[in-house]
């Protein structure tokens, strides 16, 4: 089996896409500016990739974002330290980002499952991350987290120490409620616990409020203001009719057109 690595100067066309992505998103703005610094100062640090496979193909194991702004600039190639074909590309790519580039949280999570799910325990997560298996277990939980919870985890729009707390919320709207104040307020862990609190001791009467604005709301739309308008009679929603101001001598004239026409041809609208 090779063990050693390579560099070489690859053809960007033999490199594939990732097997295992550590990063659910790419934010296409910092992408841009990667590029543009690439094609200004060049490549700085190589990316990893393994292989090659029986096709002659590459995969790519770090670097990610540096391959693709390679491609962007259109690049024929690229530098690449190049390691044998069963090096572990999941290893390779986690290792590589918890030197280099901080993942959010949610990310961490995501990777320290894909080792828990292959059958990793948590002690050897613990190592391979460098962190406490308290660290693990905390990262591990937010998978668990509501969606709304999870999304405020991975923008970074809350401390974690919040979203644990509001995650003892189980009533998804007065939840959102709370996420969005407490972005709005930067509310802190102790404020927010407070929060939690109260809701505990006064859930029921909490979720039925909640429920009641809610049906409210979306009864509003069948109250619906009407008037008679004023020529056919027909009693019409408030926005589809227009007010008219007229003297007194020209509204006395249309009340008698009016009525007029409705002897002549029995209703305003045939003849």
């Amino acid at each position: 089996m090779q063990t050693e690595t390579v560099y070489s100067s690859l053809p960007l066309a033999l490199i594939l896409e990732p097997s295992h992505r550590l990063r659910a998103t790419m934010d296409q703005g910092a992408l841009g500016e990667l590029a543009d610094s690439m094609s200004a100062e060049g490549l700085h640090q190589p990316v990893g990739v393994r292989g090659p496979d029986p096709s002659g193909a590459y995969e790519i194991v770090w670097g990610h974002r540096r391959l693709l702004a390679a491609r962007l600039l259109q690049w024929p190639s690229i530098h690449a330290r190049v390691f044998p074909q069963d090096f572990d590309p999941l290893l390779a790519a986690v290792s590589e980002n918890l030197q280099r580039t901080d993942l959010n949280p949610m990310e961490e999570a995501a990777a320290l499952a894909r080792f828990r799910d292959r059958g990793d325990s948590l002690a050897a997560l613990s190592r391979l991350f460098r962190r406490t298996p308290s660290w693990v277990s905390q990262r591990l939980e937010l998978l668990a987290l509501p969606a709304d919870l999870q999304a405020a985890v991975e923008e970074k729009r809350l401390p974690l120490a919040v979203v644990a707390i509001l995650s003892d919320i189980d009533h998804e709207p007065y939840r959102r409620d709370l996420i969005r104040e407490a972005e709005r307020g930067g509310a802190t862990a102790a404020v927010v616990n407070e929060w939690r609190a109260h809701y505990l001791s006064d859930r029921t009467r909490i979720i039925s409020n909640e429920r009641t604005i809610t049906e409210l709301a979306a009864a509003r739309a069948s109250f619906v203001i009407t008037y008679p308008c004023e020529w056919c009679d027909e009693l019409t929603a408030f926005e589809h009719t227009r007010g008219l101001r007229l003297c007194l001598d020209c509204h006395h004239q249309l009340i008698v057109a009016k009525h007029s026409a409705t002897a002549s041809a029995g209703s305003p609208h045939e003849g």
